[in-house]
């Protein structure tokens, strides 16, 4: 089964809110206060996914047999605005390869990491930069910088 990582085309938009949803449910809602996850729910959506696309953002997928498990939204070419992985294919390297897409467009910069995932981006190469805080649209998060 090889995994495929390409931009995202426009009937693949639903599906990969579905993937990001899911993964968001099934850990980061737990560090999340009441409204960051009410703020999520909104960013989420297949729709607020393609208009950012079509502002200012780029979306890679990552597909095994045409089927959509990563979701990596590039936002002003260098900041990861979300990286999320179905939870049973975690740790088979699929955000690494996200990553590594992306970057052949753009060197990375930044990411606002949710708390559960700040280990994960430290492998790939990225470093707290900032204390554990809470947006003021309600999201908690620790800013980070490639290191």
């Amino acid at each position: 089964m090889a995994l495929v990582i390409r931009k995202i085309v426009a009937d693949e938009y639903q599906r990969a809110a579905e993937v990001v949803q899911t993964t968001f449910a099934h850990l980061a809602v737990q560090y999340q206060p009441p409204a960051g996850v009410a703020t999520f729910a909104r960013l989420s959506t297949a729709d607020e996914i393609a208009s950012r696309d079509a502002r200012h953002s780029v979306t890679y997928i990552a597909l095994i047999q045409d089927v959509i498990i990563g979701v990596l939204q590039v936002r002003s070419s260098q900041h990861i605005a979300m990286l999320f992985v179905l939870p049973e294919m975690q740790s088979r390297g699929v955000g690494r390869a996200l990553i590594k897409a992306a970057e052949q467009d753009a060197p990375l910069q930044t990411v606002s990491a949710s708390v559960n995932s700040v280990m994960a981006y430290m492998r790939y190469g990225f470093m707290p930069c900032g204390a554990d805080q809470v947006s003021p649209s309600g999201i908690r998060f620790v800013p980070m910088q490639k290191g």
